[in-house]
Formats: structure tokens, sequence, C-alpha cells
């Protein structure tokens, strides 16, 4: 395993000029270094990575989480500020907005009210898990008891609240269904070459490079649209400059500009990987 490097002394003194205001750190202390994953279809990639007190609120960590989704939303009028973190058996909820809902209500409920379902489902992963980890070696008894699960509010809740291990795979969900992989890389106390401004943490010390996506028929400018299931095309999804969207999907001006009534979604300058 990798261990954890502290910031060397030019990064600090850049993050000193960017924040005013001094906040001493308080010793004891415990860094932890969070990596966030985007989930796709395929494989999961890295798309941040940081250090993080344990002292901090989980908002602090949501609010540096970026994510094109929250932009996309904004644009579409459609922001939501909901989201959740889901640690071991604790949900942890984003209600700072008068707006936010709580996501864990309706599943806690399901657990109340549905617990033979809910247990033949738990069994249902657990014997999965086993089979994956050679059951074998591990035994086959499956424990039908179900794990506590609680909610808490993300904003009043830090992360020494919270039972954490190294390598813990989390889940961070938002703007509904949009999800990510969060995991506790490593876990140290902080060391006096580290900064000691309380103010600059969360610490991003790694960010995916944005790629924007060219069109896939000219292969010059920059994709404006995207569509889905498009039967004119061979890519799935498929990514068009306006003008070339418009030439292939649109009849000419003498027969009306007919449209095929394709459905697509304008992510205007935001595609990216």
């Amino acid at each position: 395993m990798t261990s954890l490097r502290s910031m060397d002394s030019v990064t600090k003194v850049n993050f000193l000029k960017a924040y005013g205001d001094h906040v001493p750190v308080i010793y004891p202390e415990v860094v932890l270094c969070v990596e966030v994953y985007n989930i796709k279809k395929i494989n999961q990639v890295k798309a941040q990575e940081m250090l993080v007190l344990g002292c901090q609120f989980l908002t602090e960590l949501r609010d540096k989480i970026y994510c094109v989704t929250d932009q996309v939303m904004k644009k579409a009028g459609q922001y939501d500020p909901s989201g959740y973190f889901l640690i071991e058996n604790v949900s942890c909820n984003d209600l700072r907005d008068s707006k936010a809902i709580d996501y864990s209500e309706p599943i806690l409920d399901w657990f109340r009210n549905s617990k033979d379902e809910a247990i033949a489902k738990w069994e249902s992963i657990v014997a999965r898990e086993l089979q994956k980890k050679q059951k074998l070696s591990l035994g086959s008894t499956i424990s039908s008891q179900l794990p506590s699960f609680s909610a808490v509010e993300m904003s009043k809740t830090h992360f020494f609240d919270l039972r954490l291990r190294i390598w813990g795979g989390y889940l961070y969900c938002h703007q509904r269904n949009c999800k990510h992989l969060v995991v506790i890389r490593d876990m140290r106390l902080i060391h006096p070459n580290d900064a000691q401004n309380r103010r600059v943490y969360p610490i991003v010390t790694f960010q995916l490079k944005e790629r924007f996506k060219k069109c896939s028929v000219c292969k010059i400018y920059r994709a404006e649209k995207v569509t889905l299931d498009d039967k004119w095309t061979k890519k799935n999804p498929c990514y068009f400059y306006k003008n070339c969207y418009y030439l292939l999907h649109y009849a000419n001006e003498e027969q009306g500009c007919i449209d095929r009534k394709l459905e697509f979604s304008s992510f205007s300058s935001d595609i990216c990987r």
C-alpha cells in the first residue's frame, strides 16, 4: 500500500495565500485521504482525491466534490440540492436546503414495514458475497440479522463520528440517481509538514482532467448535442456539433425541416468524459 504523503512547502504557501484568515489545527488531528470515483457501466474512473480532517463535517467534503451532472442540472433549471453518503449502515443526508429531500426515509420505512422481504434480500446479498470470497474458507453460515440502519444529517456529522474502514467503499448519491464510489484510501495523524490552516481543507490533491468530446461526424468542433439509441448513427451515444446534428436529423428547408423526432439531450459545452 502506498503511504499517504504530506504536502510540500510550496503547496502550503499557495494555500495560505488563497485563504486569508488562519484557523489553527487542533492536535491531535487525523488526516484522511478520500478518493471519489465516477461509476460507469464498464469500469470505475477516479475523478478526485482529497485530504480531509477528521474534525470536518461531511458537507465540507460534499461541497468539494465536482461532478458535471451538477452543472448540467443547474443549466437545465432542475438542480436538486438533496444528496447523501451511505457509510457502513448510516445514511448521511444533506438537508441544509429547505427543498432538500431525505432520501433515506422511504428506505428505512421499507425496512420497518417489510422485514421479511428485507431479510430475504439481505440473505441473498450476503450469500453472493460469500461466493465471491470463497465460501469454503469463510464458512457458509448466513446471518439473518439485518444491520441496524440509521440516518443522520450530513451538516451535523463529523468524520470522527463514523466508523470507517481503510479501503472501504461507500456510496455518494446526488441529483436523484447520479452515484459515485467514495473510498477511504488512507488515514494518519497530521504531520508538521501538512498545511496547518483548518480552512484550506479539504485539499484536492488530484482532479481528473476534463476531456471535451469532439463531434463524431466532423471530428473538428466540440460536441454540443448527444443522442441515445439513434438509428441514424452507428455509435451509441453519438456526439454532434450543432450544424452536423441538423444536417443529419433534419430534412432540407424546401421540405419544411421535418424533425425525425429523435430524443436527445443538449449538454451545451459541458459534454466531457
